[in-house]
């Protein structure tokens, strides 16, 4: 997943990210391989960890 690329490449490490945002870490794993689909909820609750915007997560 290229939304969640986006935000890892700004130095946010996946655990941490994943804790602060309250998601699970394979739902985050399973985004970023496009086995699963993120709910708005939880890109958002991704975009909000690190502070970034829903834009921003989106690439």
């Amino acid at each position: 997943m290229e939304r969640d690329a986006t935000i890892l490449d700004k130095g946010h490490r996946r655990g941490p990210l994943t804790e602060n945002a309250g998601v699970n870490r394979v739902t985050v794993a399973k985004i970023e391989t496009g086995r699963k689909q993120g709910s708005v909820t939880t890109l958002r609750a991704l975009a909000d960890a690190p502070g970034v915007s829903m834009g921003d997560l989106a690439g």
